[in-house]
């Protein structure tokens, strides 16, 4: 396996580095030395992650002389909200975590996103390493600055932009990912080259199999690292989502709608991304300006994905209804995003609610009968 990729990402006020490799988390107190953490160190974690790497993580902290404490949250984005944020932060507090302290998040989305949102309030912002454990973290929730939680209303809804002070991306994490939870993260990848590089788009066209192996490899280091540069390179233009950065909500609006409805522990995101990125394709060709050519082939590559639980019949006026909950809905008007071409982006707003419904309804017709 290749050596350690680092990437740089700046933000306003600074810039953190992006490690991406193996054995990072066996090393991180060197790693975490270099950014000068100091103690307590408070990892927040599940009860699964933290079985097969928290005593790695923290035999390593601890044989550096750091004090460590472990909080363990509930497992599953029912418990991503304000409830649990709180009980995190009691415990932390209890525990002696003081204003020079660093929060470690190690796990998925649901960890990275809680526990980043907890670093940003607690004391009004302490120090900040993400460890993502999954491929769709990796690539989403560890990388841009976005924290948060979701309400009853909708996901996400509750939140902050708060920057890491490091990202350790360690791909021997991935080895113990089911297969939906590979795919998750595929699809954010997929939505990477699609509203951003053609020749990367390409690229993980034409390696997807090698991409969802269940062992690490080269390749995949390699789609991680560029995916991370191409969202490195929108944050850094647009950090607070004032205008460019809503391109990496592309296939999230019906994503999100697809996601509240089905349910949480039903659908993985990345998988209601999937079906999100087909309706937005769908809408680009028919309310946009994407080609028949372009179309058939964005269309013909979410279907080669394979989705392993396929969505059944979705109720377009549901679907639809629930979009309007979106965090981009701005002056009452929902911001779309589509593509003029495959690897080029175009944001539209006034989109009818017929052509929304009849984008669910493409979706239904793709997936008809499509077994898992």
């Amino acid at each position: 396996m290749s050596e350690t990729t680092r990437i740089k990402i700046k933000h306003e006020i600074g810039q953190y580095e992006c490690l991406i490799g193996g054995e990072l988390i066996s090393n991180a107190a060197e790693h975490l030395k270099a950014i000068e953490a100091a103690g307590p160190i408070g990892i927040i974690s599940n009860n699964t992650v933290n079985e097969l790497y928290g005593t790695l993580l923290r035999d390593s902290l601890q044989a550096a002389g750091f004090v460590t404490r472990t909080i363990l949250i509930p497992e599953g984005e029912a418990y991503k909200n304000l409830a649990t944020v709180e009980q995190v932060m009691d415990a932390l507090i209890a525990q002696g975590m003081e204003r020079t302290g660093t929060i470690v998040t190690l796990g998925g989305g649901v960890t990275t996103d809680l526990g980043g949102f907890v670093a940003a309030i607690l004391f009004r912002g302490i120090k900040l390493v993400h460890i993502p454990t999954t491929l769709l973290s990796m690539v989403d929730a560890a990388v841009g600055g976005k924290t948060g939680v979701n309400h009853k209303s909708g996901k996400n809804l509750i939140g902050s932009f708060y920057q890491p002070d490091l990202v350790l991306m360690d791909v021997h994490s991935l080895a113990s990912l089911d297969e939906r939870d590979r795919i998750s993260g595929y699809a954010e990848m997929f939505k990477m080259g699609a509203v951003c590089d053609l020749d990367y788009f390409n690229f993980l066209t034409e390696n997807m199999h090698e991409l969802l192996a269940s062992e690490p490899n080269d390749k995949l280091i390699q789609a991680i690292s560029k995916s991370c540069e191409l969202k490195a390179e929108v944050v850094e233009a647009d950090e607070k989502e004032a205008g460019l950065r809503r391109i990496l909500n592309f296939g999230h609006t019906l994503g999100h709608a697809i996601e509240a409805k089905l349910g949480y522990g039903k659908i993985r995101h990345g998988e209601a991304v999937i079906l999100g990125m087909y309706g937005a394709g769908w809408l680009s060709n028919q309310a946009g300006d994407l080609p028949d050519a372009e179309w058939q082939v964005l269309a013909d590559n979410l279907r080669h994905i394979p989705l392993k639980t396929p969505p059944g019949e979705l109720d377009p006026a549901e679907i639809e209804a629930i979009t309007h909950l979106d965090k981009k809905v701005a002056h009452s008007e929902l911001h779309w995003v589509l593509l003029s071409k495959l690897g080029q982006h175009d944001i539209r707003s006034g989109i009818p609610t017929v052509m929304v419904r009849l984008a669910v309804e493409a979706i239904n017709k793709a997936w008809q009968g499509r077994e898992a």
